[in-house]
């Protein structure tokens, strides 16, 4: 591919590191060749670094939070009705397939790999960028499995005259390539970086990929025969990332602020990141705050991702609560820090979601849909509280800049607990558990006690603290189909509160109703493999089920 034209989007950015005039007489000046990209270290690094933006993060319309049981999409964007309707097909797909987006990525990664070899520099650097290449190829592979099992292994570029149709390669064969190459990248890539190559792919990122691809690959839509030696892969390599040293002391440790420890970059917690900064950050903070803030309510959290929140003592919430009038009194503290309801104060004011009992429209809340912007009222009278930044008071003008988390410390606690569940070692599952546990409740020992079940009401508290702990982290969607529970969760009504305020006693009553309809069938375990892409390749074969 030495004579593939590769455009950037500016200039500017590889201007700061190259004068144009290098080039001036050999190249246009909107683009590079092939050669000056890998004859230069540094166009090298430009290159490796524009591979990391083609990751996707759960903060834009395409959040997989919104095609699962834990929120509705107050807009549509990205088309997420289609999934909660049960109306996704190979030509009806929205956005939310990484098909054409992460081949593309692979492409980019493969010339990478094939072009290395002519970067005339320091071998540890080099060795570092083939580390972080490999670790990112390997990440757009493991998403593109969990999505659609088994696909095409491509490890090269293609030229004109190559044979381009190529079969799927097995579940089994790409789970193999992708732990392989993982392994590849950690021998490659350091625990640590200084702080000029902060937030890059390292040693404990590509474990961390290895841990949740295998824990995916071991659970029982994947091994229906349960399989012990692929439950102790996924053990092991949990456990080696809980492990893993920086200079004699552990690289990683549970962040005691569970609400903060998304808001910053500096997190012992945080395994991999993908940054962002204030002035070319993102806009999460404003597209999904209440209405009241000239926010956009983006994530409509469901009623029943509400009541999947435990007690202060360890019971699950009943309706009564809002029948009494006190729905969300005395809850565990992630719930206060991850979800946004009526009466409680975020960004420095007190949220008012309900309506007025006679449709007034003075006396109805500022947040509700008689509020400031109507149109942009959450649809379940719930907003997301968790990744917010809560000092940005300057609607649209703030930039976001917290992190979008890939990896953490705390998925490979419940990683490691599962895998030793179904080891028969429930003592280490409990363990594992309720260090989460521990660090929910913060100081206060008098709330959300330790888990003491065993047998299948253990297996079922795991998978509930998943749901708490990694809400709305984008591992919900890929959990239920792992579990083949999605049958029960995804055909489920996607519910609702109505808040109604007396005008005269100020008093607030509460009904929970039907928002939306949602179907799950059988087939919607794997996603559909694009239409359009079975029709450049006629060797693909369609997943199960789909016409």
């Amino acid at each position: 591919m030495n004579h593939v034209i590769i455009k950037y989007t500016t200039v500017l950015l590889i201007g700061t590191l190259v004068s144009c005039a290098d080039f001036l007489d050999v190249n246009p000046l909107d683009s590079f060749t092939g050669e000056a990209i890998f004859s230069d270290v540094n166009l090298t690094e430009t290159y490796v670094n524009k591979r990391y933006t083609e990751m996707r993060d759960g903060f834009g319309n395409l959040g997989l939070r919104y095609i699962s049981d834990e929120a509705y999409h107050n807009f549509n964007s990205g088309k997420p009705y289609l999934y909660n309707r049960g109306e996704v097909t190979p030509d009806q797909m929205g956005n939310y397939s990484t098909w054409s987006n992460y081949y593309v990525a692979i492409k980019n990664c493969n010339i990478f790999f094939e072009n290395i070899h002519q970067l005339k520099t320091d071998q540890k650097m080099i060795d570092r960028m083939t580390g972080e290449v490999t670790f990112l190829r390997a990440f757009f592979y493991a998403d593109l499995v969990a999505r659609f099992g088994g696909v095409p292994l491509i490890t090269k570029t293609f030229g004109l005259d190559d044979d381009m149709l190529l079969k799927r390669n097995s579940y089994e064969e790409c789970i193999s390539f992708i732990v392989t190459e993982l392994d590849k990248a950690s021998e490659l890539l350091p625990v640590a970086y200084d702080d000029k190559n902060f937030g890059r792919a390292t040693k404990g990122a590509a474990m961390a990929l290895k841990s949740r691809v295998l824990l995916y690959a071991a659970s029982p839509f994947w091994n229906p025969s349960g399989d012990l030696s692929k439950w102790q892969a996924a053990a092991d390599a949990a456990k080696a990332v809980l492990d893993l040293k920086n200079g004699g002391v552990p690289a990683y440790e549970l962040d005691p602020d569970y609400k903060g420890l998304f808001v910053t970059n500096k997190s012992k917690e945080i395994i991999f990141m993908k940054q962002f900064n204030s002035e070319y950050g993102h806009s999460f903070d404003w597209t999904d705050s209440p209405n009241g803030f000239t926010g956009w309510s983006r994530t409509c959290v469901l009623q029943d991702m509400v009541d999947a929140y435990e007690m202060a003592d360890g019971s699950m919430p009943t309706e009564d609560q809002y029948e009494k009038g006190t729905p969300w009194q005395n809850r565990e503290p992630r719930f206060y820090a991850s979800i946004v309801c009526d009466g409680q104060v975020f960004r420095g004011r007190e949220i008012e979601f309900f309506v007025s009992s006679t449709g007034n429209r003075a006396e109805s809340g500022k947040d509700s849909e008689y509020g400031i912007d109507d149109w942009n009222a959450s649809k379940t009278h719930y907003t997301i509280r968790k990744f917010m930044n809560e000092n940005l008071r300057s609607a649209w003008n703030d930039k976001s800049a917290q992190p979008w988390i890939y990896f953490r410390l705390g998925e490979m606690y419940l990683n490691y607990a599962e895998a030793m569940f179904h080891l028969g070692d429930e003592q280490t599952a409990r363990d594992y558990i309720n260090k989460i546990r521990e660090r929910a409740r913060g100081r206060d020992h008098d709330v959300l006690p330790d888990v003491t079940a065993s047998g299948d009401d253990l297996l079922k508290k795991i998978q509930h603290e998943r749901r708490i702990e990694l809400a709305f982290e984008d591992h919900r969607f890929f959990d239920v189909r792992r579990w083949k529970i999605a049958e029960e969760t995804e055909n489920k009504p996607a519910r609702k509160i109505t808040i109604v305020r007396d005008d005269v006693t100020k008093l607030k009553t509460y009904k929970i109703e039907v928002l939306q309809e949602r179907k799950f069938l059988p087939q919607h375990y794997l996603l559909p493999i694009p239409r359009t892409e079975i029709q450049r390749n006629s060797l693909l074969q369609q997943n199960p089920n789909y016409k």
